[in-house]
């Protein structure tokens, strides 16, 4: 019999793609992040399967200028097989509303975090990447959840950015601690023998071989999402890995949007509620 108490390691990665701006600068219309989860116990078996086409191994990285449409392909028949979970949330920076309601939100932020948090303003860019990093690493713990039901401990990898300072605590150790807090009291129904715990992010700020991993991952991700005059715009390969009932694509514009919205309300009508979270 198994051990009741018995505890899955579980590695969850995270990448981001996309310029997170309203400007012209920008060479898509989507911000995208991907959130890939595994068993540590088979992360060795993973890698050694993807080396060769994902370049693993090589002495550089398989960027996204060296991943042509057939190689995507190719990666993602290859994924779909894995024992991985992937998944994917997108925000459409085109859309006007977004813009606007963002731009709001932003303005509101910065007020109060200069008068009652004592710190500098936030840009568009890091908001959009904390929302991202958010939503989808929550996501990705709650499927996984959803499927196995098992006692395990999360750690989460995230691939270097430039946060503000004044936010790395908060972003990088107590966000966690919240998610846990909220999945272990969503799942105590199933009785005490049911525990998550989630470390603190770790930045991945050297390369390695699960940056590379995510790395390549994203970019077949991302051609869905590049305007269709690129020559790497291709649908194929988020429709293959799609196949797997495991994985998901969600665009949240419109969640974000009523979230940003019922913050700020919520906020006005009740201070000092959400001083935390601008």
């Amino acid at each position: 019999m198994p051990e009741i108490n018995s505890e899955r390691q579980i590695i969850v990665l995270f990448d981001e793609q996309g310029t997170p701006t309203f400007g012209p600068k920008r060479d898509r219309d989507w911000f995208l992040g991907v959130a890939v989860v595994y068993d540590c116990e088979n992360e060795k078996e993973i890698f050694s399967t993807c080396d060769a086409l994902f370049g693993l191994t090589k002495p550089k990285p398989l960027k996204n200028d060296r991943i042509g449409n057939s190689r995507a392909e190719r990666i993602s028949d290859l994924v779909i097989k894995l024992p991985i979970q992937l998944v994917a949330r997108s925000v459409n920076l085109a859309n006007d509303e977004f813009q606007q309601v963002l731009t709001v939100y932003e303005q509101l932020a910065s007020e109060f975090r200069k008068k009652h948090r004592q710190v500098k303003e936030s840009n568009i860019a890091q908001r959009l990447y904390s929302q991202i990093l958010v939503e989808t690493v929550f996501s990705s713990i709650i499927g996984y959840m959803e499927r196995h039901r098992a006692s395990s401990a999360i750690s989460v990898y995230v691939d270097h950015w430039s946060l503000p300072r004044d936010d790395i605590e908060i972003l990088l150790k107590d966000w966690p601690k919240g998610i846990q807090r909220d999945v272990n009291s969503f799942y105590e129904e199933q009785g005490p023998d049911l525990n998550v715990r989630i470390a603190p992010i770790s930045l991945m700020k050297q390369d390695s071989l699960r940056k590379r991993f995510v790395d390549v991952i994203t970019s077949v991700v991302s051609r869905s999402f590049l305007r269709e005059g690129s020559v790497r715009f291709s649908q194929i390969p988020l429709q293959t890995l799609l196949t797997n009932d495991d994985n998901r694509c969600e665009d949240i514009t419109q969640e974000t949007i009523d979230f940003m919205r019922g913050l700020m309300n919520h906020t006005l009508r009740k201070p000092p509620f959400g001083y935390s979270t601008l």
